[in-house]
Order: structure tokens, then C-alpha cells, then sequence
């Protein structure tokens, strides 16, 4: 037999139980069976795999370093089967193990907890929200890092011909500073000669494989790239370059003159919408499809 073959979940309990229990004795009553019968699986599996697995030359048998070693990975490897089976189960009936939502930067996540909530008091489901940016958004929908996808519908944005949407807001951009920054004292337009001549901050497209997206920024202006769009106002509010931010994230920023609007002819709106494959349709990715774009009427 092949050493492999000798390496069975069975063994995996039995070790697992032994070490738990303390004795073979107790760990035979847990598992139902008589100590010879542990002491049998025990000495297979050394003879087996030629492995030393217990140190019996004390009073008490120990567990010997490649024994332990065989444990902690054995005990993974019993996990695993046990969250196969419970994963398996849950499938049966409707529900999916786990869920993926890539929310766009455009969007503050907190906005989707009430749902998300609701969604935990009905499933075991587990749910992961993943940010992702502007390409990076579509691209995990399509490769299947995603089965949902909260994002901006851009025209330049290439979806695959299984992708369907649901609108669930518009969002308006605002392009703002530091209220002391220099592009406050230009009087004339705000061409797009001006603006370049400002540092802007960016998110960086998530994108792994397709060509990457950019908004509002212009092929000679110089740039500061962060990785999420709360870096993004924060480098902002320091002063380090101009942007435009979305409405939703701006809150009362405004107001108490912690950021300054550049000029309201550079405001501009997006539609925001709900995406998914229309293959691999559980319980909750249904559920979801249902219930964000109610969540969003609501707010």
C-alpha cells in the first residue's frame, strides 16, 4: 500500500483523538472502539509510512516531533473534510457557502450593512465584501473572484455579454482641494491645460489583466496614486494635489471647510448599478439581486 493511501481521515481522527484525551484509553471510549483497536491503527499507520509517530520508551506514550508534525497538518486536513461536507449540505438546500461582493471605491460599504444583516439572520452564508476599482470591479465579476458587483456604468467599460445590471443610484463627483490650495485663485476656466498644471490624487485601478481605467485625470498631469479612496481624501485634505471625490463620501466636508469645491461646472453624475452573472444563481446571490436595489429606494 502506498503511503498515501495509508494516510486515511480515519487515522487522522485517531490521532487527533489521542492527543485530545490524553490517553488511547479515552480516546478509544470518544470514538467508540476498544484500545486495541486504536493501538492496531496506530501501529499500521507507522509501519505504513515508516514513521516513528509515538515515543513509547517513557511511562506515558508521547508524541514524537514527526508524529506532532503529522497532527497539526492531519487536523487541517479534518477541518477541511468537515467544512466539505457542511458546504455540500448547505448547497443541497439552496443556500451558497459563501458569497463574494466587489464594491467599487465609488461607494461607501457601510451602506450595504443593513442588508448584509438581514441577509446573515436568514443564512450561515458567508459573506465578503471586496473593494475593488474602477476595471478591477468588472474584472472580478467576470473572472469569478466576484458573484456580485456594486460599480459605476462607464461607457468605456467592457462587459462580457453574460453580465446583467440593475441601476441603484446616481452618484455625483465634485471636484474639490484644500480649501488654501493655489487652483482656488485661477478666475479663468477650468480647461483641462489648467487642471494639469495641478497634481491630482487617484485610487489605482485593480485590474490584474485588463487594460486599466483612469477619471479625470489627463495625460500630462503629474499624480499621486493611494489604494483607497479614504487615502485619497485624506491626501487631499493635506493639501497634496486636487480631485474628484463622489458626493456619498464627502459627507459634511464641505460644510465645515475642511475641502473646497474647484467649481461647480466641473461637478459630474454617474449611474451606479448592480451587476452579476446570470450563471450559478443561489439562494443568496437571488436574495441579494432582490434586495440591494430595495435598499437603495429606501435610501
Amino acid at each position: 500500500m502506498s503511503r498515501e493511501k495509508a494516510l486515511t481521515l480515519e487515522a487522522l481522527r485517531v490521532l487527533d483523538a489521542i492527543e485530545r484525551r490524553g490517553s488511547f484509553a479515552a480516546a478509544a471510549d470518544e470514538l467508540g472502539k476498544v484500545p486495541s483497536a486504536l493501538s492496531y491503527t496506530i501501529q499500521k499507520l507507522e509501519d505504513e509510512l515508516d514513521l516513528a509517530l509515538f515515543d513509547r520508551s517513557g511511562h506515558k506514550t508521547q508524541f514524537t516531533p514527526v508524529g506532532r508534525l503529522l497532527l497539526e497538518r492531519g487536523r487541517q486536513l479534518l477541518h477541511a473534510a468537515t467544512q466539505l461536507v457542511e458546504d455540500a449540505r448547505a448547497l443541497e438546500r439552496g443556500w451558497e457557502t459563501r458569497i463574494t461582493l466587489a464594491v467599487d471605491a465609488i461607494m461607501p460599504s457601510e451602506r450595504l450593512f443593513p442588508v448584509l444583516d438581514a441577509l446573515s439572520r436568514q443564512t450561515e452564508t458567508d459573506i465578503k465584501l471586496a473593494h475593488e476599482v474602477l476595471a478591477g470591479t468588472w474584472e472580478a465579476l467576470e473572472t469569478g473572484r466576484a458573484d456580485l458587483a456594486i460599480t459605476p456604468l462607464r461607457e468605456d467599460a467592457v462587459m462580457s455579454p453574460g453580465i446583467k445590471t440593475q441601476f441603484l443610484y446616481q452618484e455625483t463627483f465634485v471636484y474639490v482641494a484644500h480649501p488654501d490650495h493655489p487652483i482656488h485663485q485661477e478666475t479663468g476656466p477650468l480647461t483641462e491645460e489648467v487642471l494639469s498644471r495641478y497634481r491630482a490624487i487617484a485610487v489605482a485601478d485593480t485590474a490584474r489583466f485588463k487594460p486599466p481605467l483612469t477619471f479625470r485625470l489627463f495625460d500630462k498631469q503629474s499624480r499621486l496614486t493611494v489604494s483607497t479612496m479614504q487615502d485619497k481624501i485624506t491626501a487631499v485634505k493635506a493639501g497634496l494635489g486636487i480631485s474628484s471625490v463622489p458626493l456619498s463620501w464627502l459627507g459634511d466636508m464641505l460644510e465645515r471647510g475642511e475641502l473646497k469645491e474647484v467649481s461647480t461646472s466641473c461637478r459630474e453624475t454617474t449611474d451606479v448599478v448592480l451587476a452579476w452573472r446570470r450563471d450559478a444563481m443561489g439562494k443568496a446571490k437571488s436574495w441579494l439581486i432582490r434586495q440591494i436595489p430595495a435598499l437603495f429606494q429606501q435610501q
